[in-house]
């Protein structure tokens, strides 16, 4: 292993496209395909976890909290469709799951019921790299941790950059 290869980590977490592809241009999906890419795609735009703070102008931040909720109503009315429910039924179902505070727990839930790993889906950049992150143990009652690092800096939360062409062991 060279130097470089030492050095060139990422981090363990990925984008929401990297774990569910965007479709390809004109590509028509079954339902059951679209609302784990529309629902991770949705968990991988909330503000949390960001540097939305510091975003200038700050009505970017504004305008990246509007589309987390037009990406989750898309993403919840799918699941709707998706459930068999149809027309008002099922707008009404996806609407009242963006209403309020709740919408990051719907999220979680109706991802995990599709299998997404929503642990795992990193959210899109909104400002700067926060100057810490979590450690989240496993199970119901985890504990979350604060790490005085960065995520690409945390050596538990990256990985090596396996040169493209080479194979591991």
């Amino acid at each position: 292993m060279t130097e470089t290869m030492i050095d060139s980590r990422r981090t363990k977490r990925r984008y929401a496209h990297e774990l569910y592809p965007h479709p390809e241009e004109g590509e028509m999906r079954d339902l059951a395909v679209e609302a784990p890419y529309l629902l991770s795609h949705a968990w991988g735009l909330r503000i949390g976890d960001t540097g939305w703070q510091h975003v200038e102008p700050p009505t970017r931040a504004g305008d990246r909290i509007a589309w987390h909720i037009e990406a989750a109503r898309t993403a919840f009315l799918v699941d709707a469709l998706t459930q068999g429910m149809s027309g008002q039924e099922a707008w009404e179902w996806a609407n009242a799951r963006v209403t309020g505070d709740s919408v990051g727990e719907w999220l979680y839930e109706r991802a995990e019921h599709y299998g997404v790993p929503v642990g795992l889906i990193k959210p899109y950049p909104c400002g700067p790299e926060r100057i810490d992150h979590y450690h989240h143990s496993e199970g119901d009652h985890g504990v979350s941790t604060l790490v005085p690092l960065r995520e690409s800096e945390c050596h538990d939360c990256t990985e090596p950059i396996e040169p493209e062409g080479e194979a591991t062991a």
